[in-house]
């Protein structure tokens, strides 16, 4: 089948991440021309400008909040205010990916699939702080053929939940347990639980570190560009333009406008799938004030802003805590405990380091000193280092408790910076305080140290703010994504979840993307098959 060219592209997709990359590749298989947009820079040029002494790449994370450098470009800094919008904008440090890959080039690759009930339960919160409507249009039969395509195409190792008949992952082989793990797993299996491997996409080649919080450079760690995009690119398959920013879509009767920011350039397209994240996203939106001439823009738009909530703790074992894999625990025992759980325990594939340390001091510094002094925590460092040496390389375990959608927590621009009006949810965080006991308990009798305050967001987790439901009162897209009011729109990452669940996004915006993109290749061909028909 032939399908009629537009002017650049049958389909355009924004944001080169899991989901914008799954989504692509996926539309080009099926035929269609896609041109991928991102507003980063492309890898080969992102790691040429990387510092190559540890003193410039200390100075690049942190330099520029002392007055020695500019910030590092692969860090995003955007900044939290109260819910209701007032009082002092703080600073939040948080590296998401820039460039092709997105934060997948830099996540600890996880690949959990949530559960069937995240799917089915809506939780509606308490009387003085209601939830939106969280259960989901779709159930998690329709999303099981897309998570195995997922967990395919990253090459996802691990081991089935035994406590969960929906885990039928046909999953790669994980290495063997070190001697740490080993020791936790005997405790924690001891204690009455079920642990298990974690789904990761980790090769595990010769010498593998893992690569949490950075790109890896052999293919080892698998994130969209290098498991999906770069064979596409260079196979011909798709385009892909780095540093393409959009300032704005426009729509007219043959489908829609991208104008970009900086260099005037027009893009036209007949779909559009927008994948920059659900901090960007919802900005895109919004900002594209020819969409909402006639409708209004969405009640929710930008709304429900979620993060999962996490616990980040130690445990002492009298053997070595470095060997790899360190990434290994998933623990699913406390996911589903009624209105509020702890979710699912895992391992961070981190250890205690002067960095680890470092980012505590920093978390909590944000909430008790001014922005303004915020830079004298950095002079804490030669004290961090110290005292990782002194506690040893312990590994560290975290916590991915399901956040719940509040219309006051949502994203907007106030100038060029990102904000995230955002307060935790009061039951959660006290929830997170009573469940300690039971984490201490799960491990007993190996001692558990935490390192965060109780109910302190995953910022690396944005989801929610352009909510996916069959109410245009309650949501944003509709259940294959589609924009309310603009079926020529679709939205592909995490901010169409209606939901965090109680495991990382990552599988779950691929599926997603997968699917959204299913939707509209189906679609288009129909379109190309009568537009055929009736030229004869």
């Amino acid at each position: 089948m032939k399908i009629k060219a537009f002017d650049d592209a049958d389909v355009i997709v924004v944001g080169a991440g899991l989901g914008g990359s799954a989504a692509a590749v996926h539309l080009a298989e099926c035929g269609l021309n896609v041109l991928v947009l991102d507003a980063g820079p492309e890898p080969a040029a992102a790691e040429a400008a990387r510092p190559r002494t540890r003193l410039r790449r200390l100075l690049s994370r942190i330099g520029h909040k002392i007055g020695l450098s500019r910030p590092d470009p692969s860090y995003v800094s955007y900044f939290t205010r109260s819910s209701d919008g007032h009082g002092t904008a703080k600073p939040v440090l948080v590296r998401h990916g820039r460039g092709p890959g997105g934060s997948s080039a830099l996540y600890a690759a996880a690949l959990s699939r949530f559960r069937r009930v995240d799917f089915t339960r809506s939780k509606p919160g308490t009387a003085a702080n209601p939830a939106l409507p969280n259960d989901w249009p779709i159930n998690y039969d329709e999303f099981a053929n897309y998570y195995r395509c997922a967990e395919a195409m990253m090459g996802v190792r691990g081991h089935s939940d035994p406590a969960d008949p929906d885990d039928l992952a046909q999953l790669l082989p994980p290495p063997p347990l070190g001697p740490e793990a080993l020791v936790i797993h005997d405790a924690l299996t001891a204690n009455g639980l079920k642990p298990f491997r974690l789904h990761v996409a980790i090769d595990y080649h010769a010498g593998c570190a893992e690569c949490f919080g950075y790109r890896c450079q052999s293919a080892c760690k698998s994130d969209a560009y290098n498991h999906a995009l770069r064979q596409a690119v260079e196979s011909g398959l798709l385009r892909l333009r780095t540093d393409a920013t959009i300032d704005r879509i426009e729509v007219d009767a043959r489908g829609v406008r991208l104008r970009l920011a900086g260099t005037g350039d027009v893009l036209r397209a007949s779909r559009l799938v927008l994948a920059a994240g659900a901090l960007n996203t919802p900005l895109l939106l919004e900002r594209s004030e020819d969409l909402w001439r006639e409708t209004g823009r969405p009640a929710m738009l930008s709304r429900g802003l979620m993060f999962h909530l996490s616990e980040a703790f130690t445990v002492r074992t009298p053997v070595d805590a470095t060997v790899v894999p360190r990434k290994w625990l998933c623990l699913r025992d406390f996911y589903d405990e009624g209105k509020i759980s702890i979710g699912e325990i895992q391992s961070t594939g981190a250890t205690v380091s002067t960095g680890a340390i470092m980012h505590v001091l920093r978390m909590r510094a944000v909430k008790r000193i001014s922005r303004t002094l915020m830079p004298l925590v950095e002079f804490l460092r030669p004290a961090a280092w110290t005292a990782a040496r002194l506690i040893g390389p312990l590994a560290i375990y975290a916590t991915i408790t399901e956040d719940l959608p509040h219309p006051q927590n949502m994203v907007r621009e106030e100038g060029n910076r990102i904000v995230a009006c955002y307060t935790p949810d009061p039951d959660l965080v006290a929830i997170s305080t009573a469940k300690r006991a039971q984490i201490r308990a799960a491990f007993a009798p190996l001692p558990v140290r935490f390192l965060s305050e109780p109910g302190t967001p995953n910022w690396g987790h944005p989801m929610g703010t352009c909510r996916m439901g069959t109410d245009p009162a309650t949501s944003v897209v509709d259940a294959d994504g589609r924009l309310h009011g603009h079926p020529m729109i679709s939205v592909a990452d995490a901010s169409a979840f209606p939901s965090s669940g109680g495991t990382g996004p990552s599988l779950t915006v691929i599926a997603h993307a997968l699917r959204v993109a299913s939707v509209i290749a189906s679609e288009i061909g129909e379109f190309a098959e009568e537009e055929q028909r009736i030229a004869g």
